[in-house]
Formats: structure tokens, C-alpha cells, sequence
């Protein structure tokens, strides 16, 4: 009998560990529009995204052995990955530069309306959001931060709709009373 508390081996991920390389063929088809998708949601500009997509897949093949099955899925864990590299990009100097210079990228970011750009005035929110369960956090983070519709954090997490509503709307309860006891302390 299988161990409720031992999570599931993903067989794609031993390969990677092993270094498979066409378990990485495998991994890059199945996850990079999903992936590059999301970059392009966050930086607007589609040069950088394909750079920055590459820069995931570059990030994941030489960190597989960080993985760890117990804290959460092979596609979440690329998921914080991309994340990561995307707000590193935003913070750079090299996109300011080429925010301020480039009329192009300009009119990308003004044409795409901007609305998930990272704000550091979210990060205290968002702190608090990392204390909530995960079935929560993932939710929040993709719909709240980064500005992804309930249809389509349920087509990228490949669950209902209603799971999405329902954990969408506990998360929030949730995380409000975080920031209540946050302030009331």
C-alpha cells in the first residue's frame, strides 16, 4: 500500500535528474508555449520573452537536482522559476535601458495595457500570500499577481473551474485574515 505522505515519482523528472536529453525534448515541448505565454504576460516585449524562455529551460536542466516532488509539482516548480527570471529581467538595468530607448518595446508595453507589470508595492502582500496552503498561494499568485483569468489558471493548472472559484475565493478569505492579524498585532 502506497504511503499517503510519499509523493508521487514523476518519471519525467528522474530523467532529467539522470539528464536525460530527451526527457528535456519532452519537458521543453509539453511546458514552453504554456511558459512562454506566461513571460510574455509579464515583460510585454516578445524578443526578451523568447531569450527569457530559453534562460527557464537553461535554469531547469542545470537545477533539476533542486527539485524535490514533495513540495509541489514539476510544472510548479518551473512555474517559480519563470517567475523569478522575469522579475529579475523587470529589475534589471538592461530592460530600463531598452524601456527608455527602444520606441518599439515602448509601443509593445503601451499596447499590451500593462496591468501585470511587478510592483514592489505588492510585496508585502504578496508575502503574506506565500503563508496561505498551496492549493491557495498557486491560485492567488497566478489570478492576483499575475493577472491570469479564472478560465485560464484552471487550463494551465488542468483543473475545474469551480475547483479554481472555489479555491480563489477561500484564498482570498484567507489571506485577508493575514493582513487583519498583520496590523492588529
Amino acid at each position: 500500500m502506497k504511503s499517503l505522505l510519499t509523493p508521487d515519482i514523476n518519471p519525467l523528472a528522474e530523467l532529467l535528474k539522470a539528464k536525460n536529453r530527451d526527457a528535456f525534448s519532452t519537458l521543453y515541448d509539453k511546458y514552453s508555449s504554456t511558459l512562454y505565454n506566461i513571460i510574455g504576460k509579464i515583460v510585454r516585449n516578445s524578443n526578451a520573452s523568447e531569450e527569457l524562455l530559453q534562460d527557464v529551460f537553461v535554469k531547469v536542466w542545470k537545477n533539476i537536482d533542486r527539485y524535490d516532488a514533495s513540495k509541489g509539482t514539476l510544472f510548479t516548480w518551473m512555474l517559480n522559476i519563470t517567475r523569478n527570471t522575469c522579475i529579475d529581467y523587470l529589475r534589471s538595468s538592461r530592460h530600463k535601458t531598452e524601456l527608455n530607448s527602444n520606441p518599439i518595446v515602448q509601443e509593445e508595453t503601451l499596447a499590451a495595457g500593462c496591468n501585470v507589470w511587478y510592483n514592489p508595492e505588492n510585496s508585502e502582500l504578496r508575502g503574506l500570500a506565500f503563508k496561505l496552503d498551496h492549493k491557495y498561494r498557486q491560485i492567488i499568485d497566478l489570478i492576483y499577481f499575475w493577472g491570469y483569468t479564472q478560465e485560464d489558471v484552471s487550463k494551465i493548472l488542468n483543473i475545474p473551474l469551480g475547483t479554481v472559484k472555489t479555491r480563489s475565493r477561500n484564498g482570498l478569505q484567507e489571506l485577508r485574515i493575514l493582513y487583519k492579524n498583520m496590523y492588529n498585532d
